[in-house]
């Protein structure tokens, strides 16, 4: 498994459609899993408010947030691959953070 935390664009409708990762659209064909996690709490805005870093803005922030993450097989052609994109849930910051070898 090679890890990830590359930013992708997401079409989605009730689960991923397709996605672009490095200027190539990959076709999701099957939906191997979903999953849910809890956020890096110590990496977001308000923790580092909290250790006196300076932050844009630590409103709003959820220390308790959890992360969506999809399993999906996708492809492009002949070329196929099992792909983890996963988003913060109730936001659209998508990441593609592993692909499974």
């Amino acid at each position: 498994m090679r890890r990830y935390d590359d930013p992708i664009f997401v079409l989605f409708s009730d689960e991923p459609r397709q996605f672009i990762w490095k200027e190539r659209l990959l076709l999701v064909k099957e939906v191997q899993g979903r999953w849910s996690r809890a956020t890096d709490w110590w990496a977001g805005q308000q923790a580092r408010a909290a250790r006196g870093e300076a932050v844009a803005s630590a409103a709003g922030a959820d220390l308790l947030g959890e992360r969506e993450v999809w399993r999906v097989e996708a492809g492009n052609g002949r070329h196929r691959g099992v792909y983890e994109l996963a988003r913060t849930i109730g936001a659209e910051d998508w990441v593609l953070q592993a692909v499974l070898d």
